[in-house]
């Protein structure tokens, strides 16, 4: 897009801003390096100063208020929102509701943009007005196999959006809305997984707002302590089973053998199958490609390890039991739902039903 035609450049009612771009000290409380949260804060910083029309803002959800300091020291032009105790979706709505842009743009606070035109680039397809989110792709840092499986098993779904060029889940740290379709349908925020993009990103494609794929738009990812993220990532397989009972697989949860064995097998024929469709950039030759594949194994069984702790979990609770009832409860009423729908098209076409 060129710069006359810049969404970030051009002038709105009043002054008021026309994007207003959001990262965040949420991960440097969850172990991220100071100095990548720096390199964030310095980005965000030159995008400001080179788009008079882009408001910053970085939230500080932490009640010791961690990046007060560091703004005050190194970055006093950035305008802070402290919004201690919320999580992780919950900080981002507090921005979209305080926001000015027309458009709302997340950046997280362990990502950089890989090109210094990434705002514009991001922001390009709104200049269609069917389009009311975009996704960019989001890459780990590193020419490393470890980075590289990494990227594969966590952002390979952005490498496959639908016919339509629709992603069924964005990527928090790398996304872009026009601000008034994001209050329409906010992010969840209230419930046991740490991002809820997966199902959010769900709820906008119901709603007629899906998130379009845009690949040109990339950001480098600091690569996190890899056995936390791997538990972790393990433990939202069971998690996101509880949160959304309606889903494939709730009515099986239990901790079980059988159970984990299928869950693991679904994960590794996805991954391995997202390896060979990996996008050329990542730079996965065949040299490397039998590596890669071998340091996936060993980072689902960490997956694994998280999936077993969070069946654990959910067997003491009750969140498993709970889960399945609410299965067999949903699945009861679409069958009466059809049946009733059955009877209706009977009557109304005066049929005599099979016996």
């Amino acid at each position: 897009m060129s710069e006359s035609m810049s969404l970030t450049s051009r002038s709105t009612e009043m002054g008021k801003p026309s994007v207003t771009l959001v990262t965040e000290a949420y991960n440097l409380a969850e172990g991220q390096s100071e100095a990548s949260f720096l390199r964030a804060l310095q980005t965000v910083l030159q995008i400001g100063q080179r788009h008079p029309s882009v408001e910053v803002i970085v939230l500080d959800p932490t009640r010791e208020h961690v990046a007060a300091p560091i703004l005050a020291e190194r970055f006093p032009q950035l305008k802070a929102l402290h919004v201690p105790g919320m999580t992780y979706d919950g900080q981002k709505n507090a921005a979209a509701r305080v926001a000015q842009g027309e458009f709302l743009v997340f950046l997280d606070g362990d990502c950089v943009p890989q090109s210094d035109d990434w705002l514009n680039v991001i922001l390009a397809p709104f200049a269609q007005p069917h389009v009311h989110a975009v996704g960019g792709l989001t890459i780990y840092e590193g020419d490393d196999v470890t980075s590289k499986a990494m990227t594969v098993m966590d952002f390979g779904f952005l490498f496959e959006p639908d016919a339509q060029g629709h992603l069924g889940c964005y990527a928090s740290n790398n996304v872009a809305f026009r601000r008034s379709a994001y209050l329409s349908v906010m992010a969840p925020d209230d419930g046991v997984m740490r991002s809820y993009c997966y199902k959010h990103a769900q709820l906008l494609a119901r709603a007629g707002t899906p998130v379009h794929a845009h690949h040109d738009a990339k950001v480098f990812h600091e690569l996190p302590d890899v056995r936390k993220e791997r538990l972790r990532r393990g433990y939202d397989h069971a998690a996101a089973l509880w949160e959304d009972p309606v889903l494939d697989g709730a009515s099986q949860i239990a901790q079980d053998e059988a159970f984990i064995e299928a869950v693991m097998a679904e994960q590794a024929a996805m991954a391995f199958s997202r390896l060979k469709t990996a996008p050329a950039f990542l730079g996965i030759g065949p040299d490397q490609k039998e590596a890669v594949r071998q340091e996936m194994v060993r980072l689902l069984e960490l997956d694994r390890q998280g999936l077993v702790e969070a069946l654990a979990q959910g067997e003491a609770d009750g969140s498993n039991a709970r889960t399945r009832a609410a299965h067999a409860a949903e699945a009861s009423r679409l069958r009466a739902a059809r049946r009733s729908m059955g009877r209706r098209l009977l009557e109304r076409f005066r049929l005599t039903p099979a016996r």
